[in-house]
């Protein structure tokens, strides 16, 4: 029967059904979410790893060594500034000449004593301070007071300090002075006249002023700054539970010999350590404070320093749990729907398949006609051209490089021998591939027919006849003719030792013994361009002798670009590279000479047709 009955449709119908839906389809669904979310497990235990592993990269390398660096310009910015206080000081005239009179002047004292005044009152500074050298008298401005002292150098640790510091030669020098629980940093100014010291000056800072400062600059109240002397005890600290202590008792010992042991580079080394007891991972920064032998230790906990990045790694957990189940619910969505339409999908495939194969299959017999035809072409081509064992019967030093782009080219070169001499001819024609190969076959027809029944002996005679006979063969209403042409080089070779020699816009390099020159042929090609005035082409005759060199090459090999610079080869360098291989064997020559045009090349892209015949006399 040639129609179904229902109950056929209807078994047809249940059929694919169960093509469609088997009891497979389920546990694809399962096995397809199970795998999504061990993939999304996967990429969030990764990316947490990541993370964790480049918190201290991070933390490191951008926001706590910023933090050390902030809190280290604040103490040196005011160690910097009482030393340029002090120097200034030590520096004025006016105090110079005071000293040097004994301290006996009155307009000098009101001088010293209100700039005294006026240093402690706007600076803001516990004390300034003026001792002479001489009289070992120590002066200083309190309540309205200009008054002084004897210092005591046998007794008293602190005057010893300040005139130790003047027998190092130094211009000032910053000290630290320790009681019980505050600090004071004193920075001693050496006041000198033509090298003899006169006496020291300076100032006192306290340590709290620039330890609230610390405090102000540190928003989140957790940095430790300490001041550590030689001794490795602590003598400035922004919390007084630390000051007069040593740094071993809060630091690990092998970080303790770190900050000992630096070099005193200006920038901060970063270190950590893992405060077990404390459950707590702290960053170090520590570097040495300039002019001083003291170091500058930075400490803070590493969860206040990466608590921006612990803020990313929250949100990326919630956004992969998001992700997750948006993911998952898509992927059964979809799945469901793609499920459906399985076997027609199949079906499709299939066809898609057959079509794809059938035309593979005559892709490939046109490609292997296609490749049979060049290669017929190419054997065609090299018939066409003078065998190396036919130049060898009359040029005995020669060598030909005939390298097309493609399998054929529009190069060619041609070589008859005559009883009055030699005729050699070597062209390029517009196009390369098949297109060139056609044309360069037209154009060695043509010179055949002249050398034969017109003229073989006078270049610029055939070079004439055979623009004349190329512009009656191509000249057509067609404008695509219009820039078809050719390069041509022609020489004879007399058997007197003469060589004529006419060019297309083609030259000659010719090396007459003592260098390589280029003779310029005719500056215009054969082509089928209307010609407003007639011009002919015309020969050059060389006188040439034993040892001479004459090279035809075409523009294939100079207009190359290659190079660092992606530039043209160029004829300066062709005529370098032709003057230091004139002199070796022709074999040689021609390996250089390729070996050096595919070095210049390098990965550019092959731009034409190389054509070389060089010969020796």
């Amino acid at each position: 029967m040639f129609f179904r009955t229902d109950k056929e449709n209807k078994e047809n119908k249940e059929k694919d059904k169960l093509l469609v839906f088997d009891h497979h389809s389920n546990t694809v669904i399962i096995i397809g979410c199970v795998l999504l979310a061990v993939a999304l497990l996967i990429a969030y235990i990764t990316s947490a790893m990541i993370i964790n592993e480049t918190t201290f990269y991070e933390s490191k390398r951008y926001k706590f060594p910023d933090q050390a660096k902030n809190t280290g310009s604040i103490v040196e910015k005011n160690i910097d500034e009482a030393a340029d206080v002090s120097l200034m000081m030590a520096h004025d005239p006016l105090i110079i000449h005071w000293l040097t009179t004994g301290e006996h002047d009155d307009f000098a004292d009101s001088y010293i004593s209100q700039r005294m005044d006026h240093v402690t009152k706007y600076m803001k500074y516990d004390d300034v301070f003026l001792i002479s050298a001489q009289t070992l008298r120590s002066w200083d401005y309190h309540d309205g007071t200009f008054r002084a002292q004897r210092i005591d150098i046998a007794n008293h640790p602190v005057d010893r300090q300040i005139f130790s510091f003047l027998q190092q030669n130094r211009d000032y020098a910053v000290n630290i002075e320790n009681n019980n629980k505050t600090a004071v940093i004193q920075i001693n100014a050496a006041i000198k006249e033509n090298n003899t010291i006169l006496g020291v000056t300076g100032v006192k800072i306290s340590a709290a002023q620039i330890m609230q400062k610390l405090i102000d600059a540190d928003a989140n109240k957790t940095c430790d700054v300490w001041l550590i002397n030689n001794k490795g005890d602590i003598c400035f600290s922004t919390s007084t539970e630390y000051l007069n202590h040593s740094l071993q008792q809060y630091l690990p010992e092998s970080v303790v010999t770190d900050i000992e042991q630096d070099t005193g580079k200006k920038d901060f080394e970063i270190s950590k350590y893992n405060n077990e007891a404390e459950s707590q991972i702290y960053d170090i920064a520590y570097k040495p404070v300039k002019n001083t032998n003291w170091k500058l230790v930075v400490r803070v906990p590493r969860s206040t320093s990466i608590e921006p990045l612990m803020n990313i790694k929250r949100i990326i957990t919630i956004s992969y749990v998001f992700i997750f189940l948006c993911t998952s619910l898509l992927f059964y969505l979809i799945t469901h729907q793609i499920v459906n339409p399985r076997k027609r999908a199949m079906q499709l495939n299939r066809r898609l398949e057959n079509v794809i194969t059938d035309r593979t299959q005559k892709l490939q017999e046109k490609n292997i006609k296609l490749q049979d035809g060049m290669e017929y072409a190419q054997l065609i081509q090299q018939a066409v051209l003078p065998s190396s064992s036919e130049i060898a019967r009359y040029l005995k030093d020669f060598f030909v490089i005939f390298e097309p782009k493609e399998s054929v080219g529009g190069d060619f070169y041609w070589l008859r021998n005559y009883d009055d001499g030699i005729l050699l001819a070597v062209g390029d024609c517009t196009g390369h591939g098949v297109s060139g190969a056609l044309m360069a076959t037209a154009v060695n027809a043509m010179f055949n027919h002249i050398t034969e029944n017109i003229c073989h002996d006078d270049p610029a005679i055939i070079l004439n006849e055979l623009a004349r006979a190329f512009r009656q063969s191509f000249s057509s209403d067609n404008d695509k003719f219009v820039s078809t042409g050719f390069e041509i080089a022609i020489l004879f070779l007399t058997k007197k030792q003469h060589v004529l020699f006419a060019g297309a816009d083609m030259p000659l390099y010719y090396y007459n013994g003592t260098q390589v020159s280029e003779i310029k042929g005719d500056k215009m090609a054969v082509d089928c361009k209307p010609i407003k005035t007639k011009k002919l082409f015309s020969n050059q005759v060389i006188t040439c002798c034993p040892g001479n060199a004459f090279y035809i090459i075409t523009d294939g090999y100079h207009e190359q670009p290659g190079g660092k610079q992606h530039l043209p080869y160029g004829k300066q360098r062709l005529l370098a590279l032709l003057g230091e291989l004139v002199k070796m064997p022709v074999d040689l020559q021609r390996k250089q000479i390729m070996d050096t045009f595919h070095e210049y090349m390098g990965n550019e892209r092959r731009r034409d047709d190389i054509t070389v015949f060089g010969f020796k006399i």
